[in-house]
């Protein structure tokens, strides 16, 4: 792996590394995974994305930043996930060549960097803003797993707000909706006649009585 030949980390790049590795919370990353097994699979899917995610444990509650990184490094859980949230996607999992499993390490290790890369695409059509994406070495190299827990999270907020989501709606906070409200044309009409209180009042506070430019009386009460 890439990252096991690079040197330590120094200085500053050091210490954000520090940082970005205390927010990494296991307990939101094994949420993200235990998702997986509670969403319905296509009957087409090829058997290498299911067997993927059956390394993942199914009531799994907490997990390393090392393990997490491995159920989800070679991008095969992240194309189950496609295939359940979208099963369209099933059938071009089987023909597109960056979904095979290459016995030659560089070309297996670069289509696991394009595989997900392939989910970044899918995680923004689905309506993921890049804020809540991650790069691809944020999780190829373990570098950022912390922003992988949040896009997924965030992956799982988007989908099941869709109409046909094969999954539990409450798995994830709903996603905010526009509540829209309809008014009639007589509605609107007579919302035109009404004039604000502060607007048409005469009463309260005014200038009566006062005459411009007289001169002031003042009467000692005392």
């Amino acid at each position: 792996m890439a990252s096991e030949l690079r040197a330590d980390k120094a200085g500053f790049a050091r210490e954000m590394q520090q940082k970005l590795t205390e927010k990494f919370d296991g307990a939101e990353a094994a949420k993200t995974l235990r998702w997986f097994h509670v969403l319905r699979a296509p009957n087409n899917l090829p058997e290498r994305f299911t067997k993927a995610v059956e390394k993942i444990p199914r009531d799994i509650q907490t997990v390393s930043m090392e393990a997490y990184a491995g159920y989800l490094r070679d991008g095969l859980a992240l194309g189950y996930l496609m295939a359940c949230l979208d099963p369209s996607v099933a059938s071009r999992l089987e023909s597109v060549k960056t979904w095979q499993i290459s016995d030659k390490t560089p070309f297996e290790t670069s289509r696991q960097r394009d595989r997900i890369g392939l989910f970044l695409r899918f995680a923004s059509e689905l309506g993921v803003a890049s804020t809540f994406q991650f790069q691809t070495d944020q999780l190829f190299e373990s570098t950022n797993l912390s922003q992988v827990v949040i896009c997924l999270s965030q992956v799982g907020v988007e989908a099941q707000a869709k109409p046909g989501f094969p999954g539990p709606t409450d798995f994830w906070m709903q996603k905010h909706r526009e509540n829209k409200r309809e008014f009639t044309e007589q509605q609107l009409r007579a919302g035109e006649g009404i004039i604000g209180l502060q607007m048409g009042t005469t009463a309260g506070a005014n200038a009566s009585g006062v005459t411009f430019g007289g001169r002031r009386h003042i009467t000692d009460t005392f």
